[in-house]
């Protein structure tokens, strides 16, 4: 009797677990594209805490192929630290384009990226918006940005006016 009712209540944490929003993490999923990227939707956090963490995946989209650039972009600049998810021991099962210095080097199509972005704002960022910002090396045009949204605690505020 222990045992399932022991299963149960994990089963219901972790359910717990999954649907509560934290609020100082995101998630965003987007397209590298050499045209300009697109992304499912913006990444939402709610304001008032010291650190965030926003988790960003995106697929390179043929015929693109090149470096790119990342940074986050908004004001009050931010200081913000980008890391490049890779395994902890490379069995060559996927191919890894090489991270450094906010730089993806050779990305070619199909390849898959994952970025960690911790963000420490200098003051409360309620209502604002930023950029999490890819550009092709070469020629400095844009093939990805990801929409960040600061909301207060009552909603959206005006950061709906600042849409593209």
């Amino acid at each position: 009797m222990k045992k399932p009712i022991f299963f149960i209540l994990a089963v219901c944490i972790s359910l717990l677990g999954a649907t509560y929003n934290w609020g100082d993490s995101a998630h965003s999923i987007g397209l590298i594209k050499a045209g300009g990227g697109e992304v499912k939707h913006p990444s939402t956090l709610e304001s008032g805490k010291r650190k965030y963490m926003l988790i960003s995946t995106a697929t390179v989209i043929p015929p693109y192929r090149g470096d790119v650039r990342v940074a986050l972009e908004g004001q009050p600049e931010m200081d913000y630290r980008i890391y490049a998810s890779a395994p902890i021991i490379n069995l060559g099962l996927r191919r890894m384009p090489e991270f450094k210095d906010n730089v993806f080097y050779d990305l070619s199509p199909k390849d898959r990226i994952a970025l960690w972005v911790e963000m420490k704002p200098p003051v409360d960022p309620v209502n604002r918006r930023y950029t999490l910002a890819f550009y092709d090396t070469k020629t400095n045009k844009s093939v990805l940005n990801v929409p960040i949204i600061f909301k207060g605690k009552g909603g959206m505020g005006n950061a709906n006016q600042h849409q593209h």
